[in-house]
């Protein structure tokens, strides 16, 4: 099935001359989702001439309903959309909240692809893909074009641009239970985990470490599902627990996100209603790194009364230490316990080093409770963080597109285990975006072109140089490189 999300009118061109054209109501009219390629481009089983003009590739992004579209109703589920002149798009529903989206022309020369059961297949040199666009066999080429795939609130989709990858979304960065020596257990809370970047968020994964030196087993945890959207729910038993606060990270990773593993902070209050009030923190220390002229994360760091009775008057102060002033904030969302202090750096035109400050919390009548905050400023360049990229695990892996460096996609590979190497995505010869071939290597979709995980150029038609080596500044064991 055809779908059509604009009312623009427009035209599909044939691929060779003797091939008949079809404006787009016929084109609605006829095409099927297993029969679009040979319906556009085919011409007969033989090798056929490029198409008269070649569609755009990558769609400007279009919203689609997949409530409206039967098609997409099951798992495994696909459909044809034509948007204006671009090409026609698949899309995809491969788990119960996700779907993916390939643009179906064929990078070799431009025609477009048939969509079987089996597979995709281009009628022009016979190119084979896999479901997912990876190349397979037939005319050597690179895999199809995958499109961002974002969702809206209302459940509908966002389709076109250029694939991003997914980046891991918390809809709180901080967790805090209490109870006291003769209260019930607390009730569990939930984290929203969403994907608040492109393609689809896999293999979520939870771990759970205790505060060093304090009681462990007090916390539980529960992920809905493996893939985001995810509701991930925490519960807190005192059991036998003095009083006190206790303290835990839980840290939650996804298949190649591009901002790494995200931690939530969870926090035990246990106290005792006949002490009286006093100031706890569920940090006394937070940390930040960034690249020059950036703006990092917030963190939240919580604000509790360990004893019985209130604690009013939070305030929060800043001292700095010397080599700069003003880069940081520290917002209190009240001023009774509990409360959630947000500390955020603004980097701006601070010079690449190492900056600190102290945030001193006070409450009336009780002792004042103090925040390290430490910034590490990098050299300019593109900050790429190794665990968002698996194929960087393993020497010789190769991770492309992770990032832009003087206007152009770059690519990293992994020499050894402390160096790396990044490199220009651009073939020398003629200036084509290059692609990742297996993780592996690399490949031309213009001439075929091939270069191996170092860059170096293997084989193509045409001889063409290595591609163009970018500078990469590592700290063997650190889980960021930057490339300039």
């Amino acid at each position: 099935m055809t779908r059509d999300p604009s009312s623009e009118a427009s035209s599909a061109t044939s691929a060779c001359g003797g091939c008949h054209r079809l404006d787009r109501r016929q084109f609605l009219a006829s095409a099927s989702v297993l029969s679009l390629g040979a319906l556009v481009s085919g011409c007969g089983d033989g090798i056929i001439s490029a198409p008269e003009q070649v569609l755009d590739t990558v769609p400007a992004p279009f919203r689609l309903d997949p409530a409206t579209v039967p098609e997409l109703a099951p798992i495994g589920g696909r459909t044809v959309v034509v948007s204006g002149t671009s090409a026609p798009v698949l899309v995809e529903r491969v788990g119960s909240a996700q779907f993916r989206a390939l643009s179906l022309v064929c990078p070799h020369r431009g025609t477009i692809v048939d969509v079987a059961s089996g597979g995709l297949r281009c009628p022009n040199h016979h190119a084979v893909f896999a479901n997912d666009g990876t190349w397979l066999s037939g005319q050597p080429t690179a895999g199809l074009t995958a499109l961002d795939v974002r969702r809206n609130s209302d459940g509908s989709l966002m389709i076109g641009g250029t694939l991003t990858p997914p980046a891991l979304s918390l809809n709180r960065s901080a967790v805090v239970f209490l109870t006291t020596l003769t209260g019930t257990a607390p009730a569990p809370q939930t984290v929203a985990i969403a994907n608040d970047g492109g393609g689809m968020l896999g293999g979520l994964a939870v771990a759970l470490t205790y505060g060093s030196g304090q009681r462990t087993g007090w916390l539980s945890l529960a992920l809905s599902q493996a893939s985001a959207p995810a509701v991930l729910t925490l519960s807190a038993q005192r059991g036998t627990l003095p009083i006190g606060t206790y303290s835990a990270t839980v840290s939650i990773t996804g298949a190649g996100v591009s901002n790494g593993a995200q931690t939530l902070s969870v926090s035990l209050l246990v106290q005792d209603p006949t002490t009286p009030a006093a100031l706890q923190l569920s940090s006394s220390s937070v940390a930040f790194t960034a690249p020059i002229g950036s703006t990092p994360a917030a963190q939240v760091v919580q604000c509790n009364n360990s004893g019985g009775g209130s604690l009013a008057g939070l305030a929060a102060t800043i001292d700095y230490s010397a080599g700069g002033r003003g880069w940081l904030t520290a917002t209190l969302n009240q001023t009774t316990a509990p409360a959630a202090l947000t500390v955020r750096p603004t980097v701006g035109t601070l010079a690449a080093g190492s900056y600190s400050a102290t945030i001193t919390i006070s409450a009336i009548g009780v002792a004042s409770r103090a925040i390290t905050v430490s910034l590490t400023v990098t050299a300019a360049g593109l900050l790429v963080t190794l665990a968002a990229w698996p194929a960087l695990a393993n020497v010789g892996g190769v991770a492309g597109s992770v990032g832009n460096v003087n206007g152009g996609p770059v690519a990293v590979t992994r020499l050894s285990a402390t160096s790396f190497a990044a490199f220009s995505m651009r073939c020398p010869h003629a200036g084509t975006t290059i692609n990742v071939v297996n993780g592996t290597s690399f490949r031309c979709p213009n001439h075929g072109a091939l270069f191996n995980s170092a860059g170096v150029w293997q084989s193509s038609p045409q001889r063409a140089e290595n591609l163009a080596a970018l500078t990469v500044t590592y700290t063997p064991g650190a889980t960021t490189l930057s490339v300039t």
